[in-house]
């Protein structure tokens, strides 16, 4: 399921499913770029054991990866997370595009709602692509802490259930230890008040998780 979306700089704009090991070694390079290079998160943290029963996505500008996006499958949901951009390539909606290549991925496989967590901060951003609060009431409280948030992939269809015990396996497994850069890894956005590492003046984002 490739997709190429438009070109830059004459070079075509590409996504893709990670099918062989160098793809797989491709988006661990970005995602290391991103993340343990520009945020310094840990590599233990970032490389979490989670990824071998993952299916990951690739962004290309011609043959160069420069996006990745990892997506979990459970019961009743897919959880997209990890979605990283490098930083050269950022305000060309290349993370949008991987999000979009999500969706289609997960309502092949008859997946009919998305499950992951952000920053309070960036629901506006989020609720433009359909995103919505699991939380609403608690996420006021939040701060910099992460809260749950759910999609359904075709927002043309009525809104699908989460199953509730799988929504709450999830918030106790990703709940956050403290606030700050560590608590919002794994989850979608990135803090935008880092113009080099979060969103650029259009408001895309750059470094997602």
């Amino acid at each position: 399921m490739d997709a190429v979306s438009y070109s830059l700089g004459g070079e075509l704009v590409t996504t893709q499913v990670v099918a062989k090991m160098e793809e797989t070694m491709q988006a661990f390079a970005v995602r290391a770029a991103c993340f343990v290079g520009e945020l310094d998160v840990p590599y233990s943290e970032e490389f979490d054991g989670r990824d071998f029963g993952a299916t990951h996505l690739l962004a290309y500008v011609g043959k160069e990866p420069v996006g990745t996006l990892r997506l979990r499958w459970f019961r009743t949901f897919g959880m997209p997370e990890r979605l990283a951009v490098v930083q050269r390539f950022r305000g060309y909606n290349l993370g949008r595009l991987l999000l979009e290549h999500c969706y289609r991925l997960a309502e092949s496989r008859g997946c009919n709602v998305l499950y992951s967590r952000a920053a309070p901060t960036y629901v506006k951003y989020l609720e433009k692509q359909g995103w919505r609060y699991l939380e609403p009431a608690a996420a006021a409280g939040l701060g910099g802490r992460t809260a749950a948030l759910v999609r359904s992939v075709d927002l043309a269809k009525p809104w699908p259930e989460l199953d509730a015990i799988d929504a709450l396996t999830l918030s106790r497994e990703f709940k956050p230890e403290r606030p700050g850069l560590a608590a919002a890894h794994g989850s979608l956005v990135d803090p935008p008040a880092l113009p080099s590492r979060g969103w650029d003046a259009a408001g895309t984002p750059g470094v997602v998780v």
